[in-house]
């Protein structure tokens, strides 16, 4: 049976984790810890699911929490780590490192001081591959990470991170699974970890393809990977994937305007002239990116549950996840 410790386990996709968690008969215990208050959706899960509040950025309170009586009474002997940090560039710690990183680098310190720990899981996104140039980009997972060194500073955590557990793939005691998922859509149409939808509006002449995948389908991949016996890389992903303009919200109603090479290089320098645009564009806002996900599909089992539908434009844009017939 497994104790699964479960961080931010207060974030949209740790609330579906939960639920698949709560469902599964192999799993015994559920132990979450998160930021904030104890989310009140975990009282339907009461017999379960137990809860402790702490920022595993700060050694002190991870170290406080793996020395407790209440860790030890859990027998935690499984580990989900979800990224869903919230990001404070005016509040580093020490070394201008982002807290995803110090986090996961002292959680797998923390895990690998206890045999008892066997498995742990770490939900990555699709966006640390490099895109290259293209109309669609479709990775596999022994394809290059992208380190641009003056990128996103989130997709340089992601990448950061992705590193330090790829550094724990031999270990013979600690089986170690690294799901990377596409664009994740909540059942409220949200989008979550897609540097190119966080942005209002796209940039002229771009239009890149994306794949989705509903938030619902990441729970049930990081059960598939908690019960594995194949640990290693996987891409997560829907079947679907659409345009960058038919899945921005905001004032552009009708999206990248496909423009000629030297017209919009003529408008980029106008608007470098009259200083109304500093942004640098990232290759994920230039290329595609979709994912092949045969990997998982053979070594775990995962094929995607929901399909993503897309409906209206700009501010009259709704997205659903719907379950498959």
């Amino acid at each position: 049976m497994q104790h699964v410790l479960v961080t931010h386990l207060d974030s949209l996709v740790g609330r579906r984790l939960v639920k698949a968690l709560y469902h599964d008969p192999d799993v015994a215990l559920v132990f979450g810890t998160g930021t904030g208050p104890r989310p009140s959706f975990l009282d339907a899960y009461r017999e379960k699911c137990a809860y402790q509040r702490l920022d595993l950025a700060k050694a002190r309170h991870l170290t406080s929490l793996f020395r407790s009586e209440r860790f030890a009474l859990a027998q935690v002997n499984a580990v989900i780590h979800l990224p869903f940090v919230s990001e404070n560039m005016a509040e580093r710690i020490p070394g201008n490192v982002p807290s995803l990183v110090s986090e996961t680098r002292r959680l797998l310190e923390q895990c690998k001081k206890r045999r008892a720990i066997e498995r742990f899981v770490y939900l990555s996104s699709a966006f640390v591959y490099r895109p290259e140039p293209g109309n669609v980009n479709i990775f596999s997972e022994d394809q290059l990470l992208g380190f641009e060194a003056d990128g996103d500073p989130l997709v340089r955590a992601w990448i950061d991170a992705d590193l330090i557990c790829q550094g724990e793939l031999n270990d013979p005691h600690l089986k170690m699974t690294i799901l990377r998922a596409a664009t994740i859509v909540t059942e409220t149409g949200e989008f979550l970890q897609s540097p190119p939808l966080s942005r209002p509006g796209p940039p002229l002449g771009f239009n890149p393809i994306l794949s989705l995948v509903a938030d619902r389908d990441v729970g049930r991949a990081l059960v598939l990977a908690l019960h594995g016996d194949r640990p290693g890389i996987y891409n997560i992903a829907g079947r679907e994937a659409f345009p960058c303009s038919e899945l921005q919200r905001g004032s552009n109603r009708f999206g990248p305007l496909p423009i000629p090479r030297l017209v919009s290089s003529a408008f980029s320098l106008l608007n470098r002239g009259l200083g109304r645009s500093r942004r640098r564009y990232s290759g994920f806002e230039r290329y595609g990116v979709v994912l092949n996900t045969r990997r998982a599909a053979e070594a775990l089992g995962f094929e995607p549950q929901y399909r993503i539908e897309v409906r209206g434009r700009g501010p009259d844009l709704r997205v659903d996840t719907v379950r498959c017939r």
